[in-house]
């Protein structure tokens, strides 16, 4: 480990300063002098990978809003992030939540669940990102969506936030100790 204080690359305001920090590093990274706007930017242009195409290269992570309902249907705030999905013109919403398998799996009580009792639900939240996508885009033509399964084994909080439930499959001698 160097001796060096670590950088914030925030604090780099400026193309030339991230550039001298690169070379500091010894480091090879590519990077323009201007940001390309528009239809000439690189993130405007589509992606094709193993017989699927992307619109643009614009991506909407997988995260967990917590803002469903307690029964793991989303919530209005729920359907608002996604419409604001569709809204950022992003052709791949890849998770744009991160869903529980089951009640027990919810990392916390409002969690979102994929289950018989929530499919309207989720296919709302589609739906909206969907029309608001065509509304801002033009179009839904190479939009990709995608949900993140997830079960939260030994972080588990499916009833309360304070109240940890864990399903543990493997005990581990380091992670148990938490």
């Amino acid at each position: 480990m160097s001796s060096r204080a670590i950088l914030r690359l925030g604090a780099l305001k400026d193309v030339a300063r991230f550039q001298d920090h690169v070379q500091s590093l010894q480091l090879k990274i590519p990077c323009d002098r201007e940001i390309a706007r528009g239809a000439e930017s690189p993130l405007r242009r589509p992606l094709t990978r193993a017989g699927i195409k992307i619109g643009n290269r614009i991506a909407v992570q997988p995260m967990e809003g917590w803002d469903g309902t307690s029964d793991g249907n989303p919530s209005e705030h729920t359907i608002r992030r996604w419409r604001r999905f569709g809204r950022s013109g992003g052709k791949l919403i890849w998770g744009g939540e991160a869903v529980a398998v089951s009640h027990a799996g919810r990392a916390n009580p409002n969690q979102l669940v994929i289950a018989e009792h929530t499919r309207e639900g989720l296919a709302r939240l589609r739906a909206v990102l969907i029309e608001e996508h065509r509304r801002t885009a033009g179009s839904d033509q190479g939009l990709l969506i995608g949900l993140q399964l997830t079960h939260s084994g030994r972080y588990c909080r499916p009833n309360s936030h304070d109240r940890p439930e864990p399903r543990i499959l493997y005990h581990h001698p380091i992670l148990d100790r938490k």
